[in-house]
């Protein structure tokens, strides 16, 4: 790792140890797992590469993923789709809040609902949508074909939990898949603990796939 590399890493770290530790003083409990660092890395620095300054996100928990897009770009914009209001995301989201003002919008609710239903009432679309909602088949299918409907014609695709070797991976491997399959997405390119890889295969903790909408 050059040091250029190490302080990216470093920097976005630090962001995620400040949430959880806002998070944990807060009272919010933490019952799921979030991006890692590598991960968290890793999309700040495609939405930076790709000038994506609206972003879509399925999945907030404890803001991680959001941090990385605010911080690709002082005019980056998010809008996170998260299940419910626990107190960890009330907390995070408290946090999102003051460090970056007026650039982040939450919508609570089931993601099979409240996505297609800002496809229908919104006319803004989305330069980079990343999923990493709910992990049976159903859901991941399901949040795999509405990010298409809030995304730009072209836009990117990321999907996460791509780990079949794991239980909670082989649903969003599944959906994946089929999406690629089907022509949904192209020029798929996967990575596993931060590092590209030719396929998905075990060993691994972090696994997700980035694509392109085919319209």
């Amino acid at each position: 790792m050059t040091n250029e590399s190490a302080e990216m890493v470093s920097g976005i770290e630090a962001l995620m140890w400040d949430v959880y530790g806002y998070v944990r003083e807060g009272g919010g409990q933490l019952t799921e797992g979030g991006a890692s660092a590598a991960e968290a890395t890793y999309l700040r620095e495609l939405a930076k590469s790709t000038a994506a300054l609206r972003v879509a996100e399925i999945g907030f928990n404890v803001g991680f993923s959001a941090l990385a897009f605010l911080e690709s770009s002082p005019e980056a914009t998010v809008v996170s789709f998260e299940l419910d209001r626990r107190r960890s995301v009330e907390l995070a989201k408290e946090y999102v809040d003051n460090h970056y003002p007026g650039r982040h919008e939450l919508i609570v609710g089931d993601s099979t609902v409240t996505v297609p239903d800002f496809a229908t009432t919104r006319d803004d679309r989305f330069d980079l949508v990343f999923v990493d909602g709910g992990h049976t088949y159903e859901v991941a299918a399901a949040d795999i074909a509405n990010a298409r409907a809030i995304a730009k014609p072209g836009a990117i695709v990321v999907v996460d939990d791509l780990i079949p070797w794991y239980p909670w991976g082989v649903g969003p491997h599944q959906a994946w898949q089929e999406a690629v399959d089907s022509g949904l997405v192209h020029s798929a390119e996967y990575f596993i603990d931060g590092h590209r890889v030719a396929a998905l295969n075990a060993p691994g903790d972090r696994a997700w796939g980035t694509a392109r909408f085919t319209i």
